[in-house]
């Protein structure tokens, strides 16, 4: 079953930058949202030593991401991971992947959104190990995901993150990057 929006996302997600290492998108992995920090340390040994060091802290914004994800989306992460969720329960190429999640009750459902931010956060650096659920592969085992239902789900993403006044461009250089890196498409398509 092909979506209607799948076609939109090639062209959404047709962009030239992407970032140098995930999970954060300033390609910085070190998990302060794309700010780099580097440490100078110069010793002089006449009859003293002296011992300078000069912190200097940039944000990445020339490449990648122009923007900190952390600082300018995290706060909206549970809304957007819970709507995810629920579109995805009601989306009929998703629908029978989600019902036995839905048929739990809502107290699943609300432990699988909580999961669901807390692994948003920490793929892009705003927080560190808030995720402690199952690898992509375990959580996707037996679920024999294709790539066109990888491509639907990105595309699902993207129209809440639009539906929530996420522009095009951060989209496409903040979020897009880590979600069609091939490395972490594979933890989740055909297991």
């Amino acid at each position: 079953m092909m979506r209607n929006h799948l076609a939109a996302l090639v062209s959404l997600f047709s962009f030239a930058v992407v970032c140098a290492a995930a999970p954060g998108c300033g390609g910085d992995d070190g998990g302060d949202g794309g700010t780099t920090t580097t440490t100078t340390t110069t010793t002089t040994t006449t009859t003293t030593t002296t011992t300078t060091t000069t912190t200097t802290t940039t944000t990445d914004t020339e490449e990648g991401c122009p923007v900190d994800v952390c600082t300018t989306y995290g706060a909206a992460v549970p809304a957007v991971a819970s709507q995810i969720t629920d579109r995805a329960a009601t989306d009929p190429m998703f629908e029978a992947d989600f019902q036995p999640l839905v048929a739990m009750g809502a107290d699943a459902v609300d432990a699988f959104k909580e999961s669901l931010a807390n692994f948003i956060s920490d793929a892009y650096g705003c927080t560190a190990d808030a995720y402690t659920g199952p690898t992509m592969q375990a959580a996707h085992a037996g679920m024999n995901i294709t790539q066109e239902e990888y491509d639907a789900f990105i595309a699902l993403i993207a129209g809440v993150l639009q539906d929530n006044g996420v522009p095009e461009e951060h989209i496409n250089e903040c979020f897009a990057p880590p979600l069609v890196d091939p490395a972490f498409a594979n933890t989740i398509i055909g297991q």
